[in-house]
């Protein structure tokens, strides 16, 4: 992983000070105690680079205090301080979750806060990426599956409640293509059928993960193709959310 590059796109986005994604010292310094509880607080810190004659710029020990974690609790710490930018500037830290993971940046989808488990669907596509990062690939499909399915229940609670009690992936789909069909005469039949297609593609990247062992490379990019399915239909069906 270019940790330069990665650094330097995150940077950027938590140094624009009088914005709620600006990371000052102290803050910064609470998301490296998450992956680290041990790590010293910031005045310690700051109290150790001053006796070193190192310097105390935010740039210079943020990258410092990144290089020197092992490279499991840099994704973590990567990936947390991300999360609290996923409101204001999801398209740029989805690119930054892309790089982590090796993979040409996707499509980000944010459930708003008054869908249904917004923050636990939330939750679930931040470790989609998260598990890419870490090569566990059929958990990542798992999770991929897990929060299509849970959005589908979002959407179908909120929009058709007659039919909130099916919970099961593709019949869920099948309800929600006949609700947009009936509801937007003008929509193309070829998308519409998609959200089919997209459910059943899933349903069966998880069967064939439980099922077979793939190459490393193989099962990565199909993760990452699921992960794009998922973050795509969502983000069509917030349309009419």
């Amino acid at each position: 992983m270019n940790w330069v590059v990665i650094f330097n796109r995150l940077f950027e986005l938590i140094d624009t000070d009088g914005t709620p994604d600006y990371f000052s010292g102290p803050r910064f310094l609470r998301k490296v105690r998450e992956v680290d509880p041990y790590y010293p607080t910031y005045q310690q810190f700051i109290d150790q680079r001053r006796s070193q004659g190192a310097s105390t710029s935010r740039r210079d020990f943020f990258f410092d205090i990144l290089q020197a974690l092992p490279e499991p609790a840099r994704i973590s710490l990567v990936n947390s301080i991300l999360g609290e930018l996923e409101t204001s500037a999801s398209d740029r830290a989805g690119e930054i979750r892309a790089l982590l993971g090796g993979a040409v940046p996707g499509p980000v989808a944010v459930v708003p806060g008054h869908g249904w488990n917004a923050d636990r669907l939330n939750q679930y596509l931040r470790d989609i990426d998260q598990s890419i990062t870490a090569g566990e690939f059929p958990r990542a499909v798992t999770l991929a599956y897990t929060c299509l399915e849970g959005f589908y229940r979002a959407f179908v609670t909120q929009c058709i409640p007659e039919q909130a009690k099916e919970t099961e992936i593709i019949a869920l789909s099948k309800i929600i293509k006949d609700y947009l069909r009936t509801t937007i005469v003008a929509y193309p039949d070829e998308a519409l059928n998609m959200v089919t297609h997209v459910s059943h593609t899933v349903d069966r990247a998880r069967n064939r993960f439980s099922e077979a062992h793939f190459e490393q490379e193989a099962a990565r990019w199909l993760s990452v193709y699921v992960r794009d399915l998922v973050n795509t239909q969502i983000r069509l069906l917030l349309h009419f959310f």
